[in-house]
């Protein structure tokens, strides 16, 4: 087994680009930071790309950015290699393409204020937390905090960005080539940033919406949870997402992180970013499912 050489888009468009025609896998990676950068600290950072092995030789040109959603990815005009490599001028045929989206764009939404900058409310189909006025029946559990409203719009907004994705891989020499796509464990909502003001995400956002913080913890785990769901439903409507694979990574047991902790702790360096062994942890299992369906 060996892991994956990962490479930049500028490499391949060098005067001495890798080759490319020796591994037995050649894939074009996007996704956010789970397959970027994490944490300022670099001798701790890693992500699940880099963590993955395989049976077989395999080779990625990775095209993620730290913070990106999958809207921005998947636009021309901010993130041109991945497009391009895909279905644009300088596309190419890929085995496969390797997803990590999603997990940005949740937490994107669940920063989504109450009022905006105007100081005008905001209406909760445009939010996936509800103010205390809002919260319904202790019965409900965790889901009394959340916008059923707003997890609607979330849901079309996302599966209308994996038809945009789509359209693009159909549109080049990869056409009906597989799509892979993770899930996210369960972060615990605390005060561990990256680096530098980056982040903490989920902590403060919680506490602006007065969220206890005995059912913080609870919150974070449902949101995920439901973004998981979301995404096997995507995956298993072939007819809409051909060729689109899901992987639960919230099936894989790791450490949680204390909830009190400010920086590293259990599998977690930070508040959503995992450290190398937690990475490692979903990357093989990951990269043996993605080996086993080539």
């Amino acid at each position: 087994m060996a892991k994956i050489d990962v490479f930049q888009p500028m490499q391949l468009f060098s005067n001495d680009p890798p080759d490319l025609s020796s591994p037995a896998f050649r894939f074009l990676a996007e996704g956010d930071s789970w397959f970027s950068i994490g944490t300022l600290n670099l001798l701790a950072n890693s992500n699940l790309l880099f963590e993955m092995v395989f049976q077989r030789s395999a080779c990625a040109i990775n095209c993620a950015s730290p913070g990106d959603t999958l809207k921005r990815m998947s636009q021309l005009n901010t993130d041109p290699n991945f497009v391009d490599l895909l279905g644009g001028r300088r596309a190419r045929f890929w085995d496969a393409i390797l997803m990590s989206c999603g997990g940005n764009d949740l937490i994107e939404a669940v920063q989504s204020p109450a009022v905006d900058g105007q100081g005008k409310a905001v209406p909760p189909a445009l939010r996936l937390l509800l103010t205390r006025d809002e919260w319904g029946p202790a019965s409900l559990g965790v889901a009394r905090y959340l916008s059923d409203a707003g997890w609607q719009t979330f849901c079309g907004y996302l599966q209308a960005n994996f038809d945009h994705l789509i359209a693009l891989r159909e549109r080049g020499p990869s056409r009906g080539q597989p799509i892979f796509v993770h899930g996210y464990a369960y972060p615990v909502p605390r005060p561990a940033g990256a680096g530098l003001g980056f982040g903490p995400w989920l902590f403060p956002a919680l506490n602006a919406y007065a969220i206890p913080p005995a059912d913080g913890g609870l919150v974070a785990r449902e949101l995920l949870a439901r973004l998981g769901t979301l995404l096997a439903a995507t995956a298993a409507d072939t007819v809409r997402f051909p060729n689109l694979h899901f992987f639960d990574s919230a099936a894989i047991a790791l450490e949680p992180a204390q909830p009190d902790a400010s920086g590293a702790s259990g599998d977690w360096v930070n508040e959503i970013h995992l450290t190398k062994a937690g990475y490692r942890k979903i990357a093989v299992p990951w990269a043996a499912a993605i080996e086993a369906a080539l």
